[in-house]
């Protein structure tokens, strides 16, 4: 079959723009393909940049994490991570606050097994309530045990984290050893500085009331006295007068506790060896006490003391007496003395002023005594006897006359394990004691004037007459002035001036001092039973002629009189 031009020509022409379109969408895909691969190298370029990135990211992270470590691990402050109560976490600081090493931490199963017995439970009450979101302290302190069983205090801070996708605590630990220790050191400075205002304010009230009963009973054992005097020992009544005497002379001694407690007992301090002392009151104190066995560890090298022998001796036969109550059925009493540095005394319970110290221990068997005992034995009238049994005035007055005479005391005990009373003394190591001597007691008429001083009355009546039954002329004196008054006027005929201490407006100090200035050779003889200031027990020590003790007898005032009046 032929075809004609026309159709030929439209079928040429058609294949023509098949072809052409057939260019076209050639041109069009090989365009989309070219465009493709660019992309596709843009992206790969793309990506490669950004894999690049994410590695510098992750080599910053892993320096990151590497620093804060580093600072977490050598923190000073201690860092504990706890899940379900085990430790996922811990740092050097906490470890080496336990002595222990970060494995043996991490291994241990019980995180609250480092933490004292006493504080156990309370510390894992705060860790179960702060697991629950419930309110507990933030911050608080408790005691751990290290490795060697060493007591420490830890002051704790814990919150809540996420730790990898569980709930846990983060706890930051900081020692409190020193500052909790510095606290309790506080606390008990301030404890005694309240315990020393109180004993000084129960000191004063004591010596007011023993000051006023020791002039009522130096002028009824005065009258006594003169009484028995000229009572003829086989008269009916003089059994009673003297049984009255004895009584009175029962009272001044628990006056001489009173002032002795409150430290207003003026002291005839001299050298003195304690081991002396302490050797014969242990043997009066024997005999009378057959069950309770004394044991003598006493230094052959002690070294001297400045003491009223008298005024140890009362101390000594307190703290017998009271071991003896402690020990019902018998017991050992332990007697121990040795020279000990001020260093070597309990620390935190006094300050001792540097130097040397004469110790001397008294350790009993008996029942022990409780804390709430201790903190109280040295209170005047506290007793643990029955009523009627004591006075409560024994320890009491130790305490006044260890502290008169510059020393410490110190008391250890328990219940069960017996009483030990620690007494200090400061040590003189040149000076040389001084033996005790005998003074007659028997009355003896003098011939002479004597000027009396005192401001009361009744004191100032019952010496006046004392004195004038001795043979004086007696020139009484009210009052500081009125003495030198009359001092002043008859100083060279006065043989004695008897003189009180304590008074109000011109006191004895001021009267002793005038007296020595007007006539430097007056024999003075102070009498008191109090002092107030402390000064008094300087002027005896130092310069004075002579020292009578209120109250005082006619056969006492008669042997002291006897004693000075020979001494010129």
């Amino acid at each position: 079959m032929q075809f004609k031009p026309s159709a030929q020509a439209a079928a040429s022409a058609d294949l023509a723009r098949q072809l052409e379109q057939a260019r076209q969408e050639a041109a069009y895909y090989r365009d989309i393909a070219k465009e493709t691969g660019r992309s596709h190298l843009r992206n790969m370029y793309q990506l490669s940049g950004l894999v690049a990135e994410l590695r510098d990211i992750e080599q910053r992270l892993r320096e990151s994490e590497g620093r804060y470590r580093s600072v977490v691990e050598n923190l000073n402050v201690g860092m504990m991570v706890t899940v379900d109560q085990k430790i996922v976490f811990a740092n050097a600081a906490v470890a080496t606050a336990l002595d222990q090493s970060i494995a043996e931490m991490m291994s241990n199963a019980d995180p609250f097994g480092y933490i004292h017995p006493e504080d156990r439970a309370i510390v894992l009450e705060h860790h179960l309530k702060r697991i629950k979101g419930e309110a507990v302290p933030e911050t608080y302190c408790f005691r751990v045990l290290t490795k060697r069983a060493e007591l420490r205090w830890v002051e704790v801070t814990g919150v809540r984290i996420d730790w990898r996708g569980q709930l846990a605590i983060l706890n930051f630990f900081v020692d409190a050893t020193e500052r909790v220790r510095s606290q309790e050191i506080q606390k008990r400075l301030e404890q005694q500085l309240v315990r020393a205002n109180k004993m000084e304010a129960l000191g004063a009230f004591a010596g007011g009331i023993a000051h006023d009963f020791n002039n009522r009973m130096a002028a009824v054992l005065a009258y006594l006295s003169m009484v028995l005097h000229e009572t003829d020992p086989s008269h009916p009544h003089y059994e009673y007068l003297a049984r009255a005497e004895k009584q009175i002379r029962g009272g001044s001694k628990l006056t001489s506790q009173l002032l002795g407690y409150a430290r207003n007992k003026p002291y005839q301090v001299k050298p003195i060896v304690l081991n002396k002392l302490v050797t014969e009151v242990s043997e009066t104190f024997s005999q009378t006490h057959k069950n309770i066995h004394v044991h003598l560890n006493l230094h052959p090298g002690l070294c001297t003391v400045n003491a009223d022998p008298s005024q140890i001796e009362q101390a000594l036969l307190n703290l017998f007496v009271n071991a003896s109550d402690a020990m019902p059925n018998g017991g050992e009493l332990q007697l121990t003395t040795r020279n000990t540095p001020h260093a070597a005394m309990p620390s935190g319970k006094f300050q001792p002023e540097p130097g040397n110290y004469v110790e001397l221990q008294v350790a009993d068997s008996g029942v022990g005594m409780s804390a709430e005992t201790m903190d109280r034995i040295f209170d005047p009238f506290f007793t643990t006897k029955e009523l009627g049994r004591g006075t409560g005035l024994g320890l009491a007055s130790v305490f006044g006359i260890i502290k008169g005479h510059s020393g410490y005391i110190d008391v250890a005990s328990q219940p069960g394990q017996g009483t030990t009373f620690s007494l200090y003394f400061p040590a003189i190591i040149h000076q040389a004691p001084v033996e005790p001597q005998e003074v007659q007691r028997e009355i003896t008429a003098v011939k002479g004037s004597v000027l009396v001083v005192d401001d009361e009355h009744r004191v100032l009546e019952t010496s006046a007459r004392m004195l004038a039954k001795l043979g004086f002329t007696v020139h009484p004196a009210g009052s500081g002035r009125e003495a030198i008054e009359i001092f002043r006027q008859k100083a060279h005929e006065l043989d004695l001036v008897l003189l009180d201490m304590v008074m109000p407006g011109m006191g004895g100090e001021e009267v002793y001092r005038h007296i020595k200035e007007m006539r430097p050779d007056a024999r003075v003889l102070i009498s008191s039973g109090f002092d107030s200031s402390g000064r008094m027990t300087e002027v005896l020590n130092q310069n004075c002629d002579g020292f009578l003790c209120k109250p005082f007898s006619l056969a006492e005032l008669s042997a002291k009189v006897q004693e000075l009046l020979q001494k010129g």
